[in-house]
């Protein structure tokens, strides 16, 4: 069982609290009624409302409980769910760590990224794309539109001053590009990836398995060369190591390959000198030609499960407080 809005079982700690003070009262209430009435009220009378008393509390308790559960978004169980899809939605998620300057592919990675993203967006009119921009942290430079000016804006801006956390998340930036597809739209979606595939982080098979089930395939373009290159300063020279040799930054390729492989996409190269029309007929064929029905799984709902049980007990609730135990109360 998972929970929607887990902090609203906190609540739950209400409870026995709540109960205390009832059960405070019908002991009050007892000896508050003996006292006024004394001898004059039976023995087994005074039993009685003790125990509809007792019966309330419990049922009133568990009631608030279940509403306590119901509230936090109970969920268990999938269930097979039609989701048709028509038209495209891209998401072009670029690395703009300082590797992505390497002139291994000319004239960088880089530059040659920003050509091939205006390469491919030129070929879908309609299409409706986003720019992700990542390093140790990720951002959405320009959200989900369709609008060819800002986004042509955010292609031309991509640089590694956009994002100042070191290193290269793929898993956040993934989860990132998840996140900027906008929920509810009937369009098929697709992640285009350019990075050279990271070399202090990882990837989360979690997250893969993320980008699986919501039916988002990765096409991971493999940025850089197998021999690398040096990473250029802004003095003219490059970037060397505590010893005083150049860094050599070379490519991630087999992480870049599980990316796709895992997701349901594919792996290109930069260097391809037909990258273009590969990405672009993978993407067709994403797209599909029209309307599509596909099925994905989702969990299932079950506070009204919760909300049942509650209604159930104040209805019983109701019960005992009305009906006459033994024909006295």
């Amino acid at each position: 069982m998972t929970f929607l809005h887990p902090d609203y079982l906190w609540w739950l700690l209400g409870v026995p609290v709540l109960a205390g003070v009832l059960v405070i009262a019908l002991v009050r209430a007892r000896h508050t009624l003996g006292f006024l009435v004394g001898t004059y009220i039976r023995e087994d009378l005074l039993n009685i409302l003790t125990i509809k008393h007792f019966v309330v509390t419990v049922f009133f308790s568990v009631a608030v409980s279940a509403l306590v559960v119901a509230v936090a978004g109970p969920q268990w169980g999938e269930v097979s769910v039609e989701d048709e899809r028509r038209g495209l939605e891209v998401v072009f998620l670029v690395d703009v760590s300082n590797s992505m300057l390497v002139d291994d592919v000319s004239p960088s990675r880089l530059q040659r990224t920003r050509e091939v993203i205006r390469a491919v967006a030129s070929r879908f009119p309609g299409m409706h794309h986003s720019v992700v921009v990542f390093k140790g942290g990720s951002s959405v430079l320009v959200p989900m539109t369709d609008d060819p000016a800002a986004f042509e804006l955010a292609v031309s801006n991509l640089s590694p001053a956009l994002v100042t956390a070191p290193g290269t998340d793929l898993s956040g930036a993934l989860l990132k590009a998840i996140g900027a597809f906008p929920q509810g739209t009937p369009r098929h979606r697709a992640i285009v990836l350019f990075s050279d595939g990271g070399h202090d982080e990882g990837i989360s098979t979690g997250v893969l398995e993320q980008v699986r089930d919501a039916a988002i395939p990765v096409l991971a373009v493999v940025a850089g060369t197998p021999a690398g290159g040096t990473i250029p300063t802004a003095d003219g020279g490059v970037l060397r190591d505590s010893t005083g040799e150049p860094v050599i930054v070379r490519v991630e390729e087999s992480r870049m390959r599980r990316i796709a492989d895992i997701s349901g996409g594919a792996l290109y190269y930069l260097t391809e000198s037909n990258i273009v029309p590969r990405i672009a007929a993978d993407l067709e064929q994403v797209g599909g030609l029209g309307a599509a029905v596909l099925f994905r799984q989702v969990t299932v709902d079950r506070y009204h499960l919760f909300v049942l049980v509650a209604l159930l007990l104040l209805t019983l609730i109701v019960l005992v407080q009305s009906l006459r135990w033994r024909g006295l109360i």
